[in-house]
């Protein structure tokens, strides 16, 4: 460790030495140290079972040594002061199915089954630590929670229900049957237990006080002593009848890995429970992650998950190298000790002094500690998963949901841990699949009536547009496309090419929304070009990312009918120059701008009393008419050639705003309104534009009033031209 580090650890412990918080943490760190112990006790005895049960003590000493291990290193480097860290229920129940399939498989004694079942242990925890760091180190803790929810509430019942038969197991030393279990002398040992666990599961749900829980377990084991003392039975009576956790050897319950015989560990048994193994890193990736998440609502504080899990993983690295179970952050503890106004790195290093006597002082006392009441509370841990995340969890979330959980809980317990996990994970995919295809994947679906390109067209151009809009209609997708969305896209393409069958020309299919296309969505674009082809359709694919339109490409082979543009404001222009383009559409368009504006105007004395007061300009490709951000001194009209308004952005491509061709006004909002000009207007081709400035249009206002009404009401038609589209458009987006 280096001097930096050590200096601020002692730092942070400095910080919580004051009487206002000392007196504090000395309750909390003595209440969660008695939850640490029976927790440590509790773990240990479950997976410790069956012919593992001569090394109790030692697992109970393993146990204590990670909770005391993941207590000090996490207390010191989590995010909020009074998280308080131990074993972990979830892990445990995993980490007792495999004790009892390796104790199936070792053969060769039940000291070398010992040596296996510790190292398992200690990989499953090193190898969880190392994940916590890899996954902090790399700022990846959100990716965690995409996990499905119904999959996390499915493993957790599972664990439940885990841990009732290796709780009732745990006390009838005997195998769990239903015929097994109903006899007298069997009952008597295991009903008692259940009574205390229902005891704990309601005084919990209707007793908020922290004194609630230790008070019961003390109650529980004082009330077997005195059933003991009334029956007349000794302390060896009841110990040879099997009713405690002990006799242990007469010494600490500290192991020191070295005083094992690693050449007796079998490596090919533990490497087949490398599917649960890997369980237990995801499962306590998650509810890390969970508990994180939890504590920073109970607290109203911020929360760094990454910090969490980079102080989880150094804990249980070091655990792991002493043999210690997975150990975390634990939220009900830490929001205990919270409400007690044990808000200090102090609580976690107390609780910590106090297991470590324990682990060095307490064997003797915990030989005393009624079986009955361990399984009291593995069986409370395991009704409370059963009933939050099976029975209430049908009541709180979506059928389909719960129902997962409940196929995930069954198949974990008839078959196992990973098997249910991985069912429950294809289950939630295809529930999402399910669910997802039935989301609208078009955003907009608008005919070419209510949207246009940015090419403000001639008055006669504008009205054979209007004539023909029906002719192009555009679907602006978003999301993520795949073979659901996708087959519900083509079924209402197909749908309008049927209602307009001889009217429909151009399918335009605006992806700038999409986020991802499934490889299984290009079927159905496949589909629809195939109906394109029989129909004489042309199907324009605009704002396709690169990898998108590479998909596409590659997977249609007639690309006769496609056109591809990188939006759909230049999509939208091209359709419309194809429909333009027929020589009988349009018809012959006026050349100077004065037949221009008399198509507007038809006052033809208007119109020649405002020519003399305009100045003619001849431009090339490139000019500037109008900078961004100049004075509003002039508007201009074009009589020929083709110019474009865009908003200029440092360092970026300019973003076109309008193009217009013959008989537009130019520059008039700014020229009105007295604002400084908002976009820039660029030459796109050789043409002649007439320039109006302020002064001449005062000139005009004094000498020719008629003139100057008539440009007020041209401008006047022309912005009313604009608003009412606009609000067609709006009106269309909205339906």
């Amino acid at each position: 460790m280096d001097t930096t580090f050590a200096q601020s650890l002692l730092a942070k412990i400095k910080d919580g030495l004051t009487l206002k918080t000392v007196l504090p943490a000395l309750v909390g760190g003595s209440i969660i140290a008695l939850f640490e112990v029976v927790l440590a006790v509790s773990f240990a005895a479950l997976i410790f079972t069956g012919p593992l049960t001569p090394f109790v003590a030692s697992g109970i000493g393993l146990a204590l040594f990670g909770a005391i291990v993941t207590a000090i290193v996490t207390t010191l480097l989590v995010t909020l002061p009074g998280t308080v860290s131990g074993n972990q229920d979830a892990p445990a129940a995993i980490l007792a199915v495999i004790a009892v399939a390796l104790a199936g498989q070792v053969k060769a004694g039940a000291a070398s089954l010992f040596v296996t079942v510790v190292t398992a242990v200690a990989l499953t925890t090193l190898l969880t630590g190392l994940l916590f760091l890899g996954l902090g180190t790399f700022k990846a803790g959100r990716w965690v929670r995409f996990l499905p929810y119904p999959v996390i509430g499915g493993f957790l019942g599972g664990t439940g229900w885990l841990l009732i038969p290796g709780a009732i197991g745990l006390t009838i030393d005997l195998p769990v049957e239903l015929a097994v279990l109903l006899q007298p002398d069997v009952l008597l040992r295991w009903l008692p237990g259940l009574l205390l666990a229902l005891t704990l599961f309601f005084a919990g749900r209707y007793f908020d006080h922290f004194l609630v829980m230790p008070g019961l377990l003390l109650g529980g084991i004082l009330l077997f002593y005195l059933v003991v003392w009334l029956s007349g039975l000794t302390i060896d009576e009841v110990t040879t009848a099997g009713w405690l956790l002990g006799p242990f050897p007469d010494q600490s319950l500290w192991l020191p890995l070295t005083s094992l015989d690693f050449g007796q560990v079998d490596w090919a048994a533990i490497g087949s429970q490398a599917g649960s193994i890997l369980t237990i890193l995801v499962v306590s990736t998650v509810s890390l992650l969970l508990n994180a998440g939890g504590l920073e609502l109970s607290t109203a504080e911020d929360v760094d998950l990454n910090r969490e899990l980079r102080a989880a993983g150094v804990g249980n690295v070091l655990a792991g190298l002493g043999g210690g179970l997975v150990g975390f952050q634990q939220l009900s503890l830490s929001v205990l000790n919270i409400k007690l106004g044990a808000s200090t790195r102090l609580t976690g290093l107390i609780t910590a002094v106090l297991c470590t006597i324990v682990l060095f002082q307490g064997a003797a006392a915990l030989a005393f500690v009624p079986k009955v009441v361990v399984g009291g509370l593995l069986l409370y841990l395991g009704i409370g998963f059963l009933v939050e995340w099976v029975l209430e969890s049908w009541f709180k979330l979506p059928k389909a949901d719960a129902l997962i959980i409940i196929l995930i809980v069954v198949v974990i317990a008839a078959v196992g841990f990973l098997q249910g996990v991985l069912l429950g994970l294809v289950a939630a995919v295809i529930l999402f699949g399910v669910n997802y295809g039935r989301t609208n994947v078009v955003h907009h679906e608008l005919s070419g009536r209510h949207v246009r390109s940015r090419v403000t067209r001639s008055a006669a151009e504008r009205r054979q547009l209007q004539a023909l809009s029906d002719r192009i209609h555009v679907w602006q997708l978003q999301g993520y496309i795949f073979f659901g969305t996708a087959d519900s896209l083509l079924t209402q393409i197909l749908s309008k090419g049927a209602e307009e069958q001889c009217a429909l020309a151009f399918v335009v299919l605006d992806f700038q929304r999409v986020t991802g296309l499934d490889s299984t969505a290009v079927f159905s674009f496949q589909k629809l070009q195939q109906v394109a082809d029989k129909q004489q359709l042309t199907i324009v694919y605009t704002g396709l990312m690169p990898q998108f339109q590479r998909q596409l490409q590659s997977a249609i082979d007639d690309k006769a009918c496609m056109q591809w543009f990188p939006n759909l404001d230049e999509g939208l222009e091209w359709c419309e120059d194809a429909l333009l383009q027929p020589a009988d559409v349009v018809g012959k368009l006026p050349s100077t701008l004065k037949e221009q504006l008399q198509i507007l105007v038809p006052d033809a004395g208007v119109v020649d009393a405002l020519m003399p007061y305009l100045t003619r300009h001849e431009v090339q490709a490139g000019d500037v008419l109008m900078t961004q951000g100049s004075a509003p001194d002039s508007l201009f009209f074009v009589e020929s050639g083709q110019v474009t308004a865009q908003l200029e952005r440092p360092s970026q491509e300019p973003v076109r705003l309008e193009t217009m061709g013959n008989g537009r006004v130019v520059g008039e909002m700014g020229f009105y309104l007295g604002q400084v000009r908002t976009a820039s207007v660029v030459a796109d081709r050789p043409g002649v534009v007439y320039e109006l400035s302020r002064q001449k249009l005062a000139q005009m206002e004094a000498e020719a009033p008629e003139a100057a009404a008539g440009l007020h009401r041209l401008i006047a038609h022309l912005l009313a031209e604009r608003a009412t589209h606009l609000v067609e458009t709006v009106e269309a987006l909205q339906r």
